[in-house]
C-alpha cells in the first residue's frame, strides 16, 4: 500500500508564512535595557528551518528555527565544540507587515524587538 507523504505534512501557520515571506527582516525598534538585537540588524528565516542573523558588527550568525506556540531560535556557536544555544520567544504580528519578538531577559524583565 502506498501512502503519500503529503498527507502527513503539516501546513505552515500564519506566522510561519509571515516570517518566511520576506527575504530579510530588519530590526526597527528595541524595547530593552540590554538587547540581544540592535536596531538595523537583519534576520532571514528560510522555509527549510534555518535562519541567518546579520549583526551590526559584521558578524553573521545562524542556526535552526522551529515554531510551535513559541518561536525557538537555536544558534550554532560555530566553535570547535559546536554548541547549540537556544533562545525562546513569543511572536506576534505587528503593523500588518511586521512582527514582534517578546522575551524575558536574564533579570526576568519583559523585552520586545520589532521587525519590519
Amino acid at each position: 500500500m502506498l501512502v503519500s507523504l503529503g498527507a502527513f505534512a503539516q501546513k505552515p501557520s500564519k506566522m510561519e508564512k509571515l516570517i518566511t515571506s520576506k527575504n530579510k527582516w530588519t530590526v526597527r525598534d528595541v524595547k530593552s535595557r540590554r538587547p540581544y538585537f540592535e536596531i538595523g540588524e537583519m534576520i532571514k528565516f528560510r522555509v527549510d528551518g534555518t535562519f541567518y542573523h546579520e549583526r551590526n558588527n559584521y558578524a553573521k550568525l545562524g542556526g535552526d528555527w522551529t515554531m510551535g506556540d513559541k518561536l525557538l531560535l537555536v544558534y550554532d556557536s560555530f566553535t570547535e565544540e559546536r554548541r547549540r544555544i537556544p533562545f525562546e520567544y513569543k511572536i506576534k504580528a505587528w503593523d500588518g507587515d511586521g512582527f514582534v519578538l517578546k522575551y524575558r531577559n536574564r533579570n526576568n524583565k519583559k523585552e520586545k524587538v520589532y521587525f519590519k
